[in-house]
């Protein structure tokens, strides 16, 4: 016991080793003065007993206690190369890494080892300068498949491949996709064959910058998808394949962190490999393979082997070019295909010399790395485009800083400042410039070095070369740099071809035709000034996180992802149609823009979707930038644009991205980063895996079964939460517990009473009233009278309140009782507990919000396009006498409210004569609602 409450408290609770040894020797000594006090007892009393020995069996070093629970993982510490990362044995006898980047191509060189001085006058020790930290994933796995609820949720996911499926219906994880259903079917054998998804990305140890120092360590894990999604991201549930070493690797070399990665998982391939298991101790075959590859756009780039964001193709679906971003014309796009991207990741990787593999990336943009090894996979398929980095923190953040000017960068306006000052660029200036431009295009850094290489000999070829060297294209490194005048031209160019097209297509009938907007639009003061107040009076329930009060103000910082699709999804609804419905042809125009990305962000951000879903995605997102082009011409498409153009397929085939998404692989990196390493660079890596394995061994102990009862009622106490509830029927009451419940009950009234009979009644339950005055049989259901009336309830994980004890969280959105798949909206007035038949019940009295009469629906925004995607409505404030008993299954989701008031709202208020309120039913993501 005393191990476990240590370790718990050092793993999860952060305390430091040196508090630790000081519970530690508390813990002795109190165990010692207890024993020494029952001896005394005993021994007066006449007992004949030995005194205690004062060495109790505690340990005083935490370490100690991680081993004798047997927390410490089979961590495998690779030596490398401290430049390219390329792994070597440890008894090698190099002193000089001898990687080249081509066959014929120059030696690394870098010393892979050093000299460690010791100070007790013993002789240096050579060490390696540099390690790459792993661990086993067999022993990994078989500790995965010891646990038997594991065991049990693969059985389950399992049964769900062998028929029933049926192509075109909702889609709420995975398993319900074709990419699952058909495309894997061929190597979901038995429960035993997984499917993995590797997750990898950078992030900052450190945290912010410290001593003047930023450094970057990235993360390799595994995560199980045949597992459900409730369990699927669990510390415990996730392997952490390796830490790659500080400040890591680039495009050339990551293949070398990369190579346990196959190494590991190769050998369980089919027809996979003997492991034990809890239901089979003897052995059962175990097949693994990975299938997705989930990360940031850069780290995808990286690990998958296509050209990045800058890149002249930059895309890893088609083969559009990176000055092709405005085309919207879907059928256009040249795709890609698996077969002959892995034709063209080996060609590069068979290539002698370092500029034909220049030469091929340039070609293809494609580079091998080892997921190019295994025989199944498919480049194309299987990389996810991260819905929390593209679409979040991309599309939604773009949107509000460039497009709206709600904390535009600076470099953004000076970019504005710089084309607006050129507006009366004289003719020498433009020549000027063009020279400058067909200079740029003569001969650019990569030439040079090939050129170099060439003369130098095929045998010393040039080797320093900049990690995004071959991304170059096109006579230029990179983009064109913002306010430049390759810039200037470029864009001027395509203004002009704009405005061209806008003269020869203007017709004075065309009644959706509206003048471009002259400028750059930035939001009135007065209009964020009525954002900011609508973020501070929304009603929000607690476990959303309310935006910045000062939204554009720098202050606040970097919004987070989740809280931009708050802001976008729940708060923006409902202010923007007040500010911009009833303008002119422009601010109407900007609300429908507004509307087309709002609808598109909600069907991604969807738990369930549909080749329905897909194909309404497409038309939402292609209108929203079509219309962006047309009201923010300055702006050109960025490559997040276009990547989005891809979702449908990606929805499509493997469901809904959420369930895909990078943000708990966000998480895992700020766990990560949490673990204390007094900035030891050397052995940093090495410590956060180890302390991150640990306390995931320690959250499996504590989730078993304890022969001592009371080290398992520490172990309920310490992990109270149980993360396999959902598998499970909840527990039944014995008649003492229900007795003991309904003493503390009160009566409920009459009317409530009849209500709620009626309700069980109605569901097919069969109660008889306890007022009915008839004498029932022995064994008829009998309704009790009386009930416990609790404050608040929680439903998955979500507390849901009544109006008198918190308004925020009592608004809700729901199904009907009765009623099929119909919803409402109302709030939450009562709420019933009581058991029946030896289970505890809970019903929520809602009162239905009440409708605007049809006159006054006329001015309701919402009620018609282009607001009517938004998932907003108003209703009145005075709530409806219509009523809807219902329990937990029916509830949906919270309501984001926004009461509103003459001052914000006038509009509004001035034709509805009567107190309205907005309400947004959003939050659920479709998670539990249609």
């Amino acid at each position: 016991m005393c191990f476990l409450f240590v370790a718990w408290l050092v793993l999860c609770k952060g305390i430091s080793r040196r508090t630790a040894s000081v519970i530690l020797q508390a813990l002795r000594l109190i165990i010692f003065t207890i024993l020494q006090i029952i001896y005394l007892t005993l021994k007066g009393l006449g007992a004949q007993i030995s005194a205690p020995s004062p060495i109790i069996d505690i340990p005083l070093d935490i370490r100690t206690v991680y081993s004798g629970l047997g927390l410490n993982p089979n961590l495998i510490r690779i030596i490398c190369c401290p430049k390219c990362f390329k792994e070597f044995p440890a008894n090698t006898s190099l002193r000089l890494c001898d990687f080249r980047k081509s066959p014929r191509g120059r030696k690394c060189k870098a010393p892979l080892f050093r000299k460690r001085h010791i100070t007790n006058g013993k002789p240096a020790k050579r060490v390696p300068r540099c390690l790459y930290t792993t661990q086993s994933f067999e022993s990994w796995l078989e500790t995965l498949l010891s646990r038997p609820p594991i065991e049990e949720c693969l059985r389950r996911t399992f049964a769900k491949t062998q028929g029933g499926w049926r192509p075109g219906e909702k889609m709420r994880d995975i398993y319900d996709s074709p990419g699952w259903q058909q495309h894997m079917h061929n190597f979901l054998l038995s429960p035993y064959h997984l499917a993995f998804a590797v997750y990898v990305d950078w992030f900052n140890p450190l945290g912010n910058k410290i001593a003047g120092k930023t450094v970057s360590c990235g993360a390799i894990a595994l995560y199980c998808m045949n597992l459900p999604l409730e369990i699927r991201f669990l510390p415990e549930n996730v392997f952490i394949l390796g830490m790659m070493p500080i400040n890591g690797p680039t495009v050339w070399t990551i293949h070398h962190v990369m190579e346990p990665l196959y190494t590991r998982l190769a050998e369980f391939d089919l027809p996979g490999k003997l492991l034990q298991t809890f239901t089979y101790p003897n052995g059962v075959t175990v097949a693994v393979r990975v299938y997705l590859t989930i990360a940031d756009l850069q780290a995808s780039k990286k690990f998958t082997g296509f050209g990045s964001p800058s890149a002249k193709y930059l895309c890893s679906y088609c083969h559009i070019e990176k000055d092709d971003l405005e085309n919207l014309e879907y059928a256009t796009f040249l795709p890609r295909d698996g077969p002959t991207v892995r034709m063209q990741a080996f060609q590069w990787k068979d290539a002698v010399l370092v500029k034909d593999k220049v030469a091929l990336f340039k070609k293809n943009g494609v580079r091998w790395t080892p997921l190019y090894d295994f025989p199944h996979y498919d480049p194309v398929r299987y990389t996810v485009l991260g819905f929390m980095h593209n679409a979040l923190e991309g599309l939604l953040e773009d949107h509000l800083r460039r497009q709206w000017g709600v904390g535009r960068t600076k470099e953004t306006i000076k970019q504005i400042a710089e084309r607006e000052a050129d507006e009366n660029f004289s003719q020498a200036d433009t020549d000027e410039a063009m020279s400058d431009i067909e200079s740029l295009g003569d001969k650019d850094e990569e030439d040079e070095e090939m050129e170099e290489a060439d003369e130098s000999g095929d045998d010393e070829e040039e080797e320093e070369e900049s990690e995004e060297s071959d991304e170059e294209s096109n006579g230029r490194r990179g983009p064109t740099p913002p306010g430049s005048g390759a810039s200037f031209l470029a864009e001027r160019a395509a203004w002009d071809l704009q405005l061209d097209d806008l003269v020869a297509d203007e017709d004075e009938d065309d009644p959706d035709f509206f003048p471009a907007p002259d400028g750059v639009f930035k939001i009135t003061t007065e209009d964020l000034q009525a954002i900011r107040e609508c973020i501070d009076y929304v009603l929000l329930a607690s476990w959303v996180e309310r935006p910045p009060r000062n939204l554009g103000e720098a202050k606040h910082g970097k919004l987070k992802a989740h809280v931009l699709l708050i802001l976008f999804s729940a708060i923006l609804p409902l202010i923007i149609p007040e500010l911009w419905f009833n303008g002119d042809a422009v601010d109407r125009a900007r609300l429908e823009n507004f509307c087309y990305l709002v609808a598109s962000v909600n069907l991604l951000a969807a738990y369930s979707t549909s080749d329905t879903d897909a194909e309404l995605f497409r038309q939402y997102y292609t209108s929203y930038r079509h219309s962006m082009q047309q009201l923010y011409p300055q702006f050109h498409s960025m490559p997040n644009h276009h990547y989005a153009m891809h979702y449908p397929d990606l929805l499509k085939f493997w469901g809904p991205v959420p369930t895909l998404s990078e943000f708990p692989g966000e998480r895992l990196n700020g766990e990560l980063a949490n673990i204390p390493t007094n900035n030891h660079f050397v052995d940093m890596e090495m410590t956060m895996i180890r302390q991150h394995t640990r306390k995931s061994n320690l959250k499996i102990k504590l989730e078993g079964n304890f022969a001592d009862t009371a080290t398992g009622k520490l172990a309920q106490i310490l992990e109270p939460n149980d993360s396999y509830n959902f598998m499970y029927s909840p527990p039944l009451l014995t008649n003492s517990e229900v007795a003991a419940y309904l003493a503390k009950a009160k009566e409920l009234p009459r009317k409530s009473y009849d209500f709620l009979l009626a309700y069980l009644n109605m569901v097919g339950s069969h109660y008889a009233s306890a007022y009915s005055g008839i004498v029932q049989s022995h064994h008829a259901l009998i309704l009790p009278t009386a009930v416990q009336f609790p404050k608040n309830h929680k439903v998955d994980g979500r507390t849901f309140h009544t109006l008198k004890s918190m308004e925020s969280g009592s608004h809700i959105y729901y199904y009907v009782p009765g009623a099929g798949s119909s919803t409402g909206t109302g709030c939450i007035t009562a709420i019933w507990q009581v058991p029946l038949e030896n289970v505890m019940r809970t019903f929520f009295f809602v009162q239905h919000h009440a409708s605007l009469s049809p006159a006054a629906n006329r001015w309701n925004p919402y009620s018609r396009a282009p607001c009517s995607v938004l998932r907003t409505n108003l209703v009145l404030q005075e709530l409806s006498t219509v009523f809807h008993i219902i329990e937990p299954q029916h509830i949906i989701c919270h309501l984001v409210v926004r009461k509103l008031d003459i001052k914000a709202y006038p509009n509004i208020c001035k034709k509805i004569h009567k107190p309205v309120m907005a309400i947004n039913w959003s939050l659920d993501r479709s998670r539990r609602g249609p």
